[in-house]
C-alpha cells in the first residue's frame, strides 16, 4: 500500500450528503490489522503489533457512527487504518521527557519502533490528505460531530503510569480545546482561550438526549486544554474564515490559516506568523491583558459559524453505541 493508495479515511458506507448539514466521523474506529502490515519493519513482533493495535480501538464507535449516519443522512468517515498506527486526532507532537496521551503525535512512540524506513513519511503524507479531505467535505457543514469511546476506568497511559482507576461517567460531551491554556503556541495564540467548540446549548442538548436515551451521562475526565482534535480543526478554520468575512483579518491570510489550522497547527512551515498581513494585530487581541478585543468567542459564536462536537462513551456500553449515535444525530437535527 503507496501514500496514493489511501488518505486514512473514507467516506462511510451508506451516507449521503443529506440536508442535516451535519458531518460524522468516527477517527478511532476499528480498522483491519492488515492494514498494519505494509508499514512495519521484516522483524517487527506482531502479537505485540496486534495487541497494541486493537487496544487502541475506540470500541463502539463505529457502531455509533453508522446509526448516526442513518437517522439524519448526514456524510460520515471512518478511518482506513488503525488509530494504533496512525492517530487522525493528533498533530505535530509536543515535546515530552515520556509520551502521554495530550503530547503524542500522530504516531505513537510504541509504534514507531516498529515501522520499516519510509513509513513514517507515508503514514504523514496520508494524514495530511485525510485532513485535506475532511476539510473540503466539511467546509459548507454547520457541525462537525466525532464519536469516540473511552475506558471505563482511565486511559492506557493512565494505566500505564500507575494512577489509581476512576470510574468515567457512561457517556459525556469533551469540551477541552488546544487553545483553552494561557500559554498558546502556534496557531492558538490566535484564538480566545473561552472559545468553545459547540455552544453550551448544543452541548446540553446532547446530554438530556443521551440522558432521555438511559446513558449515565456526566463531566468528560479531561483537562481543559485538549489536542488538535478533528473537531478542534475544523471550529478553528471557521473561526480564522469569520475573522477574514468581518474584516479582523485580510480575507487572503484568513483563508492560509484556515488552511493551516487542518494542516500544520503549529504554524512552523510558514516561520513567524506575524509575516503575515493582520496576524500580529490578531495575536495582541487575544493575548493582551485588556478588554480591547471585547467579546470575540462570543461574537463568533452567535455567528453560527460552525460547531464541532466530541461525543465519548464508556467503552462497557459498547453494546449500547447505535443508541448512543441515533441520540446524538436525532438532537443535532433538533437544533
Amino acid at each position: 500500500m503507496s501514500e496514493s493508495e489511501f488518505s486514512a479515511v473514507v467516506e462511510r458506507a451508506g451516507s449521503v450528503a443529506g440536508e442535516s448539514g451535519l458531518v460524522f466521523v468516527a477517527p478511532h474506529a476499528e480498522a483491519p490489522f492488515e492494514r498494519v502490515l505494509p508499514f512495519l519493519r521484516p522483524d517487527a513482533p506482531l502479537d505485540a503489533v496486534r495487541a497494541y493495535v486493537e487496544d487502541w480501538h475506540d470500541l463502539g464507535s463505529g457502531e455509533a457512527l453508522d446509526a448516526a449516519l442513518a437517522t439524519c443522512g448526514a456524510r460520515g468517515f471512518g478511518p482506513v487504518v488503525p488509530r494504533g498506527l496512525l492517530d487522525l486526532n493528533r498533530g505535530r507532537a509536543r515535546p515530552e521527557a515520556q509520551e502521554t496521551l495530550f503530547g503524542k503525535g500522530p504516531i505513537s512512540s510504541a509504534m514507531r519502533e516498529w515501522l520499516a524506513e519510509g513509513s513514517d513519511a507515508r503514514l504523514e503524507s496520508a494524514r495530511l490528505a485525510a485532513m485535506a479531505e475532511l476539510s473540503a467535505a466539511t467546509r459548507s457543514a454547520r457541525a462537525l460531530v466525532e464519536l469516540h469511546s473511552y475506558g471505563d476506568l482511565g486511559s492506557s497511559y493512565d494505566r500505564d503510569a500507575g494512577g489509581r482507576p476512576v470510574r468515567r461517567p457512561e457517556a459525556c460531551v469533551v469540551t477541552a480545546t488546544p487553545w483553552a491554556t494561557p500559554r498558546p503556541v502556534g496557531l492558538a495564540r490566535l484564538i480566545p482561550g473561552d472559545l468553545a467548540c459547540a455552544p453550551w446549548r448544543a452541548q446540553r442538548v446532547v446530554l438530556d438526549a443521551l440522558d432521555a436515551a438511559g446513558f449515565a451521562v456526566g463531566p468528560h475526565p479531561y483537562p481543559q486544554q485538549g489536542p488538535w482534535a478533528l473537531s478542534a480543526r475544523f471550529v478553528a478554520a471557521r473561526w480564522f474564515r469569520w475573522l477574514g468575512s468581518t474584516g479582523r483579518l485580510p480575507v487572503a491570510t484568513a483563508a492560509i490559516l484556515a488552511e493551516l489550522a487542518w494542516l500544520d497547527e503549529q504554524a512552523i512551515a510558514i516561520g513567524a506568523l506575524e509575516a503575515l498581513p493582520g496576524v500580529g494585530e490578531v495575536a495582541r487581541l487575544t493575548g493582551e491583558w485588556s478588554h480591547a478585543a471585547g467579546d470575540l468567542a462570543a461574537e463568533f459564536t452567535a455567528s453560527q459559524s460552525g460547531m464541532g462536537l466530541t461525543v465519548e462513551l464508556r467503552v462497557d456500553k459498547q453494546a449500547r453505541a447505535p443508541a448512543l449515535g441515533e441520540a446524538v444525530a436525532r438532537a443535532l437535527v433538533s437544533l
